[in-house]
């Protein structure tokens, strides 16, 4: 009532006035000078040379967390006879990943800059639990077991060659799996004796410094791993796009090894697409699939969106990688080998053999979300919702990666063969061989920056720009009420300033009569 009386003292028509100004004012601030601040900062999140985003980006400061856990085969002997496998699983074994990139060239004109992607694992012994490496485990030999599957699918007819040679190299004891260190398995190697006279063990030890994962340490001795090769040493030449001149392109790939497209797969699949994985543009729909490139798999892998979050106070969407065969939307996985339906991966699985070399399958960690039949077909296996889905957490104005959970299972797709001995009794099965935890979790100093610089600030604007709007339309229809009561005669219009104390003619008169001359 207060605020009312003294609005009262004023001319409606002034109130009106301040009313638009205020209005005005706010509109512009909030509707286009604050937003036009804000997309200026986000368009400013390229690969600039010297700026924050690019050194950011050629060395990550923190590392991601790697984790790998390993399938332990406890009946080998069991699973030759074809009986069902049974897994334990040992882990994890945890390492720091760091990240960086190595600036090869630039070009200005086509925006875009050429580098290559490293990756550095160091052991953290600390944080690998009851567990130092050295742990003995039995799992499907890589070499033995996946080049002769292999042979059997695409060399049929030199695959009495390559078992003969492979009992000559290897001289298994009667069992096709590896008893081996796990560090040995994971980055130290495997050891590969190619010191024999046999003209079979000739042709296949002279393919081996063409295969993935394999180190040549002299002329006849050679080592296999999972990721030594991968530590510390390039995974390809990327060209990609810097977002200076259309943010919406940053991080994009154009070439990987000065090819635009792969040659793993068939269709869509060799289709390089999204990023390194490392950036990711601004601006986000929840439709939009994240893309991102990854030279292990010679494919592009697509999260999509799940559902809403919020991390550390900053609101998130969550996505999941998805790797269902997918078979009723061709352009996602597409590849089924000599595409032929009936040799499709099952549901819930990717095969990435052409890609790899072996005859691998990748999932989800314990088949989660896959077909139903991979569960039955082996014991030890418990899938989680919590522990094994994948889950990526962005902050969509941005296209920042805050939380990131990435599991992926590789599995042996194991097949009989009729030609070695070892393998002509088992029964095809998708075996687990071991899955790994790529994780990230940002710090609250750095999310901060966006809660505080961008979602606080927005949400005061907001309230300014709301407010201001708000108060601007009270005081409109206040001063037209009173406009509308003076036109009625309900109320007199407040006179125009005037002079205070004004002297009246009369007042004037009197006092020039009582005057003494």
């Amino acid at each position: 009532m207060a605020a009312l009386t003294f609005l009262t003292k004023f001319n409606p028509k002034i109130i009106a006035l301040i009313s638009i100004c205020v209005m005005i004012v706010t509109s512009t601030i909030g509707f286009y000078l604050f937003p036009m601040l804000i997309k200026s900062n986000i368009d400013g999140l390229n690969l600039k040379k010297d700026s924050d985003i690019r050194k950011i980006w050629e060395k990550t400061p923190f590392p991601l967390t790697f984790k790998v856990y390993i399938f332990n085969l406890t009946n080998p002997l069991e699973v030759v006879e074809g009986k069902m496998p049974h897994v334990q699983q040992i882990g994890p074994y945890v390492f720091d990943e760091w990240k960086s990139k190595n600036v090869l060239s630039e070009n200005e004109q086509d925006d875009t800059i050429t580098s290559e992607l490293v990756s550095t694992y160091i052991f953290r012994p600390d944080l690998t639990k009851n567990l130092t490496g050295d742990e003995i485990v039995t799992v499907p030999h890589p070499i033995l077991m996946g080049a002769t599957i292999g042979a059997q699918r695409d060399r049929a007819p030199l695959l009495p060659i390559i078992v003969q040679a492979f009992q000559q190299i290897f001289l298994p004891e009667g069992t096709p799996f590896l008893n081996v260190k796990v560090m040995d398995l994971l980055f130290n190697g495997v050891g590969i004796d190619c010191d024999r006279e046999e003209m079979e063990a000739g042709i296949v030890c002279g393919q081996l410094p063409t295969e993935k994962g394999i180190n040549k340490v002299n002329e006849t001795y050679f080592t296999i791993s999972m990721f030594g090769d991968k530590n510390g040493t390039s995974a390809g030449k990327f060209k990609i796009n810097r977002g200076i001149k259309d943010i919406k392109k940053l991080g994009e790939i154009l070439t990987v090894d000065d090819k635009s497209e792969g040659t793993a797969y068939k269709g869509e699949c060799n289709k390089i697409q999204g990023t390194d994985g490392t950036i990711f543009a601004p601006y986000h729909a929840k439709s939009d699939v994240f893309w991102s490139y990854s030279p292990i798999f010679c494919r592009s892998l697509g999260p999509i969106y799940k559902f809403d979050a919020s991390y550390n106070s900053v609101p998130t969407a969550v996505y999941s990688i998805n790797f269902d065969d997918l078979k009723s939307d061709p352009k996602m996985h597409c590849y089924c080998r000599q595409q032929d339906p009936q040799k499709c991966p099952p549901k819930g699985t990717v095969d990435v053999y052409t890609c790899m070399g072996v005859p691998l399958i990748i999932s989800k960690p314990h088949f989660l979300d896959a077909d139903k039949k991979l569960l039955t077909g082996v014991k030890g296996l418990k899938p989680s919702r919590k522990d094994h889905d994948n889950n990526l957490q962005f902050e969509m104005i941005t296209g920042t990666p805050v939380s990131v959970k990435n599991r992926i299972m590789f599995s042996m797709q194991i097949e009989k063969v009729e030609e070695f001995d070892l393998m002509k009794n088992m029964e095809p099965v998708i075996l687990p061989f071991f899955w790994i935890e790529e994780s990230l979790d940002l710090d609250k100093k750095l999310t901060n920056v966006m809660r505080f610089g961008l979602y606080l600030t927005s949400t005061i604007m907001s309230v300014i720009k709301y407010g201001g709007l708000l108060l601007g339309m009270i005081g409109l229809i206040y001063a037209g009420y009173r406009m509308f009561d003076v036109k009625s005669g309900k109320v007199t219009m407040p006179p125009p300033p005037s002079i205070q104390n004004p002297i009246s003619a009369r007042s004037l008169q009197s006092a020039l009569d009582n005057q003494k001359y």
